[in-house]
């Protein structure tokens, strides 16, 4: 049966669906509710204002009134126990399709106009008269809109759904062994639940079904990863050379994750090695030396970077540290560079050039998340196998490590080079915003700072809420008038890449004072006398991209500092732990501050952050971080032991980052 043919779906509602990826009848039946909402079984006598409630009754014919250009249609709910006034608003249908002799299911909040209670804009049920039933507790859930398809339609489409489900993907013995529920009850119940532990029950069943599906991809992935290669000769003397010309000395995480990397580089099976470090942390160091160290053993290497600024500036590093010991390339959509260079350097351009490249030994890919499943598979395919170096500067919980990344060995950078000051990161309210600007003022005319200034949108239409919310342009506009003694720029997403360099090089040159842009700076810029940064309306943000934009700032041994405004409106947080919350959608405050407060626990939803091509994964993110972290071991294993939920996760984050609230004492 084809989505066409379910009552309801016509021509544009389909169109509607077809747009947001919703083609067939099982998609639509995974387009799980946002968030519920319980209607209580309640009298006209004991209704209360601010309930959403489930009345039983008649309503007298409705009667329109008008102000202007508004309407107004006004009712009379009656049962047993009292009356309660109905209002519509710009509704003048109803005085038509409203009966008097029908007995109605009436559901809304209750609100108070003029010291009397009523109830706007309510739905309607018909019931029968001869047998009408009793009202009861009911959850409803609510959709997000997609477009103008309203909750209440899709709720109806989702019901017309239901009589078409799919067989149960997940073998009957594991359903009996773990106590979970069929698929067909969980589908249902997670649209309709007939009470709370029904949905509990339903959450579980999905939540398992989507870890066991990891579990399995781990697993493949994990036999996949035994490919056999050539494994490079580690006798080299220049590399010891190489090191002890560096003008510092790495630090012992460095040190002892490049002797991971040298064990594996020297065995007959492909290195899959994950390498997490703070944004600072040395991974540069880390991934020059095994490209080095593949060029010593006759073989070549691939860097493969998101986006070309990274590439230039990971190409300019490189060449920095290794100077004239092998040749270097750069190969990006704007630069044609050598394909047969002993290190070739580039963005998603060199897979279009993965035919020409011959005797690869090693593959380093620089923000692993960045790439999909697909686009990392295509150099797999290189002859003899290639090993591979993934690194990240998101932290990646030890749980996460174990199942989405269970084929990869993980090696952490831990530790900061010494000349690394930490960041000081500080909270602007909204009173202290123009402050906050001319103190960063001072700082650079002063002390030859720079600054960033990083905003969500780039032009103020891009968002509904436009009072708000902070725009680039805008913001420029407003800089450049506020402080004409400096030079403001600009740079976003939408430029061309030569575009892009341009202004970034200005920057990077001391040409540009204050650099505004949106959160494409957040991977890999390497500006070192920048060591000032304001996130305008930062509760827009996700927890990985402040985590990396604090990465951007005081690259040199002073002191750095980063500043957050928090501006008025319908987005203003109070505090932290609200602001930290808002930007990811789908997870509580445990499951997403446990990425940083606590190694043990596992916060779902971030792994699509990670694995480009993962499913959504909805309802575990529902779940708390301990349930969580048990259905990972008892998908297919029992967990051996609980893991606890930080008492306060807030508490860690601002330990973290460090957070105060400014003023701060000027130096």
């Amino acid at each position: 049966m084809e989505l066409i043919d379910l009552p309801g779906v016509g021509e544009k509602t389909l169109h509607l669906l077809n747009l947001h990826g919703i083609t067939t009848i099982p998609q639509l039946l995974i387009y799980y509710p946002r968030t519920y909402r319980t209607y209580y079984a309640k009298t006209a006598k004991t209704v209360l204002q601010g309930e959403w409630v489930s009345l039983q009754g008649q309503l007298s014919r409705p009667v329109s009134h008008h102000t202007g250009r508004v309407s107004t249609q006004l009712s009379t709910f009656r049962d047993e126990t009292g009356t309660l006034t109905i209002r519509w608003f710009n509704s003048p249908f109803v005085t038509r399709s409203v009966s008097p002799a029908t007995t109605y299911l009436v559901r809304g909040q209750l609100d108070s106009f003029s010291g009397r209670l009523q109830i706007v804009n309510p739905q309607l049920t018909k019931l029968r008269l001869e047998n009408p039933s009793l009202p009861i507790d009911e959850i409803q859930p609510i959709y997000t809109p997609l477009g103008t398809l309203k909750s209440g339609h899709l709720r109806n489409l989702i019901k017309s759904a239901l009589d078409h489900l799919s067989p149960d993907p997940l073998p009957l013995a594991i359903q009996n062994r773990y106590s979970l529920l069929d698929f067909a009850t969980t589908i249902r119940s997670i649209h309709f639940p007939s009470s709370k532990s029904d949905l509990e029950n339903a959450i579980h069943r999905l939540a398992f079904d989507e870890l066991f599906a990891l579990q399995k991809e781990a697993l493949k992935n994990r036999e996949l990863a035994q490919v056999p290669t050539l494994p490079l000769s580690l006798n080299q003397p220049e590399l010891a050379d190489f090191i002890a010309s560096l003008p510092f000395t790495p630090t012992a995480a460095q040190s002892r994750v490049i002797q991971e990397i040298t064990a594996d580089l020297s065995q007959p099976l492909a290195m899959h090695r994950l390498l997490s470090g703070e944004v600072g942390s040395g991974k540069t160091l880390v991934a020059a030396y095994s490209a080095l160290l593949t060029h010593y053993s006759s073989r070549r290497t691939l860097l493969m970077a998101p986006t070309q600024i990274l590439a230039e500036q990971l190409f300019a590093n490189f060449s920095s540290l290794l100077g004239s010991r092998c040749t270097l390339s750069l190969l990006t959509s704007v630069s044609k560079g050598d394909v047969d260079a002993d290190i070739v350097i580039g963005t998603h351009a060199l897979l279009k050039q993965i035919s020409n490249f011959h005797n690869i030994g090693l593959v380093i890919i620089d923000e692993q998340h960045r790439f999909g499943v697909d686009q990392r598979l295509l150099l797999t395919k290189l002859n003899p196998a290639p090993h591979f170096l993934m690194m990240t500067a998101t932290p990646i919980p030890r749980t996460l490590a174990m199942t989405v990344f269970s084929h990869l060995s993980l090696s952490r950078l831990d530790e900061l080079p010494q000349n690394r000051l930490p960041v000081k990161t500080y909270h602007v309210t909204e009173d202290k915003r123009v402050a906050a600007y001319d103190w960063i003022r001072q700082e650079v005319l002063t002390h030859q700072n720079q600054a960033f200034v990083v905003v969500p949108l780039i032009d103020q239409a891009e968002d509904d809420e436009t009072s708000a919310t902070q725009s680039l342009k805008k913001l420029e506009k407003d800089l450049s008038a506020r402080f004409p003694d400096l030079v403001v720029d600009i740079m976003h997403g939408r430029m061309k890449g030569s575009e892009k360099t341009a202004h970034l090089q200005a920057f990077r040159d001391g040409h540009t004072q204050i650099l505004v842009a949106t959160s494409m700076i957040e991977v890999g810029l390497d500006i070192p006398e920048a060591n000032i940064m304001v996130i305008e309306n930062a509760d827009r943000f996700g927890l990985a991209t402040l985590h990396q934009l604090r990465g951007r700032v005081g690259r040199l041994a002073r002191k750095r500092w980063r500043v957050l405004p928090i501006l008025s409106g319908k987005r203003t947080v109070p505090n932290w732990p609200n602001l930290i919350l808002l930007p990811v959608a789908l997870v509580n405050s445990t499951v997403l501050l446990s990425m940083v407060s606590s190694p043990s626990v596992l916060p779902l939803s971030m792994i699509k952050l990670y694995c480009a091509k993962l499913p959504k994964l909805l309802k575990c993110s529902l779940y708390d971080t301990a349930t969580q972290t048990s259905l990972v071991y008892s998908s297919p294993r029992q967990a051996p032991r609980q893991y606890q939920t930080p008492a306060s996760p807030t508490h860690h984050l601002q330990k973290l980052w460090s957070i105060q609230t400014f003023p701060f004492p000027l130096r």
